[in-house]
This record gives C-alpha cells, sequence and structure tokens, in this order.
C-alpha cells in the first residue's frame, strides 16, 4: 500500500515544478465539494492549464513562473486510493525559497488515501529543505566573506 500511495506522489513529479502557464493571481485551491470529476473538469478548464498522462494518472499543471506552481494528481480506477485528487502548491517565499505544501480530497479507501496524503506531506517537507539549502548555498557563494576553495 505504502509503495502504490508513493507511486501517486511521483506522478506529481516530487522534483520538478509545473509547467509554465498564462494563469494570474493566487493560486487554485480544491474544492472538495465538487466531487471528483467535476474538480477534474474544473481544473483542467483554468486558463493556462496543461492536462497529461502520466503512468497510470492524470495530471493538471499551473503556474506562474517565479511566484507559484501546482500539480494536481487525478486517481485512475484501480489505483491507490481511488478516487482521489492530491494537489501539490509551491509558492516562491520571499526568501527565495520555494515552500511546498499539498491537499487531498480523498472519495474512495480512507486508509490508502491518508498514506498518499502522508507521503505527499513527506516529500513536501523535503522539496522546502531542499530549496532553503539551495538558497543558503547561493547566499554562501555570493557572499564577499565566503571562503574561497
Amino acid at each position: 500500500m505504502v509503495r502504490s500511495a508513493r507511486a501517486i506522489a511521483v506522478a506529481i513529479g516530487l522534483l520538478c515544478p509545473a509547467a509554465a502557464g498564462a494563469q494570474s493571481g493566487g493560486a487554485p485551491t480544491l474544492d472538495c465539494a465538487l466531487g471528483y470529476a467535476r474538480l477534474q473538469s474544473s481544473m483542467q478548464a483554468l486558463p493556462g492549464a496543461k492536462a497529461e498522462r502520466r503512468g497510470d494518472f492524470d495530471v493538471v499543471t499551473l503556474s506562474v513562473p517565479d511566484t507559484w506552481s501546482i500539480e494536481v494528481v487525478f486517481t485512475a480506477p484501480g489505483t491507490p486510493a481511488h478516487p482521489a485528487v492530491m494537489m501539490r502548491t509551491r509558492y516562491m517565499q520571499v526568501t527565495g525559497v520555494w515552500t511546498s505544501q499539498s491537499k487531498g480530497c480523498g472519495y474512495g479507501d480512507r486508509v490508502q488515501f491518508e498514506a498518499a496524503m502522508a507521503d505527499m506531506k513527506a516529500a513536501d517537507t523535503a522539496l522546502t529543505n531542499a530549496s532553503r539549502d539551495e538558497v543558503e548555498r547561493k547566499k554562501q557563494d555570493q557572499s564577499p566573506l565566503a571562503t574561497p576553495n
């Protein structure tokens, strides 16, 4: 079950931000009350949204470069936690650090959905920490007090 839940997290693209989109303003959010099908169609209809198939998952990506990005995964029949929708949102902080946050809507097996969300939340922490480390490295490289190698 955990291995399958990780497949959902991988489908979201743990290592790369969403593709650029033409959306302006704040990042969209999930409205779980819409239900699986209406949520999927509303996300795909957002201006600048890019829908694609990644393995067993439908994924919608959207971003405003250097501001925010989202990736929304829709599970398919036969995949863990189906039907479920999970969204990772990444925000650029004034410090230059990308902060990653996930939320989801589970309409199927609660245990599998909670496992998938736990994996996503752990990945959020790893992504945020990696971004913070990268910003700190860049600061060190730019500092006139940095020790030459």
